[in-house]
């Protein structure tokens, strides 16, 4: 009776170890797929701060060798698009992607400019266009249709590269992304249809046109000098062709406040943009005649920098932009007339986790 009351005990103390592992286990899977497929765009719960110690202040990455960080960058993309000819028709696209990057600092120079290394380690997709959804986590099952069909998404995962980041936040460069590139012609078996010279530009538009633009938001420019609460700085970004106009665009900032999350102090920037545009509205091509609105560019956005950890701790940005034409075409029946109007949105969010 002794033994089979020691054995019960012993039992019943495994059954509860495995159920406390279990749920353990599966808390960790709904804290991990929480993470990776829900975002938090709210504003943080900070205090302000009253006194003017530590003022004027600077802004600085404070990055350190063997250090590792991670982040939650969410971009949400939106369009509609409507053309009006002898019928009209309208289109509507969603999309809103999660990407978790986690960062390691492997060095720092002497001019404090550190080389980091970064991984994608999720991705989540959810889109929708003309009532049709589309959805990936990076991860789950899925057949070979499918790792093609996402396979700009698949190649990024678990593929590192590295940057380098200066203490004002410029990205001085982006290197060692070939094994995305390979990755990514391996899955659309395009392996040996580029020469080494062709895989090599490709890896540079990989770099210039999908990483940079995603890790630049969470390592954003700041100005050198001291900063105080009104100060303001612009920051003039690279002209882009829309249509037949050449737009100029010049972000500005102005520190709103300075503000306590927990024992960290974070200085509240505000953002917005300057547009200017350049160009002849009016453009003709094979006797067809057009007339183009000037794009209407809106930006706004808030950044919390962490000054102790020297980092930025959330920012929540949203552009929005409209444009739109009419056009006039001879025809054996007569003049025909059309005109088309888009307007896109998009919000970023980066959460430092």
């Amino acid at each position: 009776m002794k033994n089979l009351l020691t054995i019960t005990l012993l039992a019943i103390f495994i059954f509860a170890s495995c159920q406390n592992e279990k749920n353990e286990n599966e808390n960790e899977k709904e804290s991990s797929k929480e993470m990776t497929s829900s975002f938090d765009s709210t504003a943080l719960k900070t205090t302000t701060i009253d006194t003017d110690e530590d003022r004027p202040f600077l802004f600085r990455y404070k990055f350190e060798a063997g250090e590792t960080f991670k982040y939650r960058l969410t971009t949400i993309a939106k369009s509609e698009q409507t053309i009006v000819a002898d019928t009209t028709m309208s289109e509507k696209m969603s999309q809103t992607i999660i990407f978790i990057l986690n960062f390691k600092t492997l060095s720092l120079d002497k001019d404090s400019v550190a080389e980091l290394e970064c991984i994608f380690s999720s991705v989540n997709l959810k889109a929708n266009a003309q009532g049709n959804d589309v959805t990936y986590q990076s991860g789950a099952q899925m057949d070979s249709t499918e790792r093609v069909k996402f396979a700009e998404y698949e190649s990024l995962i678990n593929n590192p590269f590295n940057l380098r980041v200066g203490k004002l936040g410029a990205i001085i460069d982006i290197y060692k992304a070939d094994r995305i590139m390979n990755k990514f012609l391996e899955l659309r078996g395009l392996s040996d249809s580029l020469n080494a010279q062709q895989k090599v530009m490709a890896s540079q538009d990989l770099t210039n046109q999908s990483i940079k633009p995603l890790v630049s938001q969470i390592f954003r420019e700041v100005p050198e000098g001291k900063m105080d609460v009104d100060t303001t700085w612009n920051q003039k970004r690279e002209s882009k062709p829309i249509m037949v106009f050449q737009v100029d665009y010049e972000n500005q900032y102005k520190v709103a406040s300075l503000e306590m999350l927990g024992d960290d102090k974070l200085a509240v920037v505000t953002g917005s943009v300057k547009t200017t545009v350049i160009g002849d509205p009016n453009y003709t091509e094979r006797g067809i005649k057009y007339n183009f609105d000037k794009p209407n560019t809106i930006a706004t956005g808030k950044i919390y920098f962490n000054l102790n950890k020297g980092m930025v701790q959330k920012s929540r940005t949203e552009s929005r932009i409209e444009n739109g034409y009419r056009m006039e075409m001879p025809t054996p029946e007569g003049i025909q007339k059309a005109s088309a109007k888009e307007i896109g949105t998009n919000v970023n969010v980066i959460e430092l986790l």
